[in-house]
């Protein structure tokens, strides 16, 4: 990553995303994906799994997949989903960092699927769905 300020470093060592270059961008996004991953797989403890991850700097996106194992899930319906999905929501929103939730167009996108792959929700966390918890 540079280290320079005005190429994404600010005085301190803390990352500028708002400044960096679009190669430090991304590597930027792939470093907080992975811990993601990381964190998301120790609490996880083998209930579900990551399937895919997609990265794309130019549109500040980070979509992650996740497939769910417990076969109970495999009916579950999407209209009861509400409480989980605002705990999902707070609990990324409260991980992310605040400048890059209100000062860029960062959306993180956390797709969860049913056992057999069909949709069970989507959380999207960025600025707007993060305004709750960032006041």
């Amino acid at each position: 990553m540079a280290t320079t300020p005005g190429c994404g470093q600010l005085a301190g060592g803390k990352f500028d995303y708002a400044t960096a270059s679009l190669e430090d961008k991304q590597r930027y996004l792939e470093a907080k994906a992975k811990n993601f991953s990381r964190g998301f797989n120790l609490t996880k403890g083998g209930a579900s799994e990551i399937t895919s991850t997609y990265i794309d700097a130019a549109t500040d996106l980070v979509s992650i997949t996740m497939q769910l194992k417990d076969p109970k899930l495999e009916h579950a319906p999407v209209g009861n989903l509400g409480p989980i999905r605002d705990t999902i929501l707070k609990t990324a929103c409260t991980l992310t960092e605040r400048n890059l939730l209100a000062e860029t167009d960062f959306n993180m996108r956390l797709r969860f699927l049913k056992p057999g792959g069909a949709k069970l929700m989507t959380v999207e966390v960025n600025g707007e769905s993060c305004a709750p918890y960032m006041a």
